[in-house]
């Protein structure tokens, strides 16, 4: 086994979990809670690292086991085959949120890289604001509908996507991300800034596309 190429203290996010869980914060408010200390902490790996699927494994298996429970269920199962088959009279949880595979999904369904994913492209290295990604984690139903595209990779279609449909109900929301969707086939995004990219969330695809 080798050493890791720099030293990540864990300290502050050891920190905030502690005060989180013991405020009673449950289920969806630990994401808001947990976004900020967990990318000020982890933000300075190597890239290779970020990607590396075993790192967000150790989090929530090794390091955070019972945070996970607490996102997903409410409370900690006296047995962990209980809360993955039966749930707490809700839904059981399922592994993925403990796991994930090293693709866009398994980064979007893992307790704490969905967290640090969506804050790299909303936040990124350098800055301080995290308000644009606690608004993502506000409206689950907007951080699904972009983690599960592969344009949710681009920082600007994430930015505008959170600006403009956070605040929306799922059902807005989800013909936003559809409507951009169906552009994608035909619009490199990548190659568009951010004001092209606000003239594509519209809710007639058609008339969307003739304005780039």
């Amino acid at each position: 086994m080798r050493d890791l190429p720099r030293n990540v203290d864990l300290g502050l996010l050891d920190q905030a979990i502690q005060d989180a869980i013991e405020a009673g914060v449950r289920e969806s408010a630990l994401d808001t809670v947990l976004i900020e200390p967990l990318h000020r902490a982890l933000r300075g790996m190597d890239e290779v690292l970020k990607t590396d699927m075993r790192i967000w494994h150790w989090l929530t298996v090794v390091r955070y086991p019972d945070v996970v429970w607490y996102r997903w269920r409410g409370s900690v199962p006296a047995d962990a085959e209980e809360g993955f088959v039966r749930g707490n009279g809700r839904r059981p949880v399922p592994a993925v949120r403990f796991l994930g595979t090293p693709s866009i999904n398994g980064h979007g369904r893992n307790t704490f890289a969905r967290l640090f994913f969506a804050a790299e492209r909303l936040v990124g290295a350098g800055d301080s604001d995290y308000a644009l990604v606690r608004r993502l984690f506000n409206s689950q139903e907007l951080h699904l509908g972009i983690s599960d595209r592969e344009y949710g990779l681009l920082p600007q279609v994430s930015r505008v996507l959170t600006r403009q449909l956070a605040d929306l109900p799922d059902q807005q929301v989800r013909a936003g991300v559809r409507n951009l969707n169906a552009l994608g086939g035909s619009i490199c995004l990548d190659l568009l800034d951010e004001a092209e990219i606000e003239n594509l969330v519209s809710a007639d695809p058609v008339q969307a596309s003739r304005r780039v």
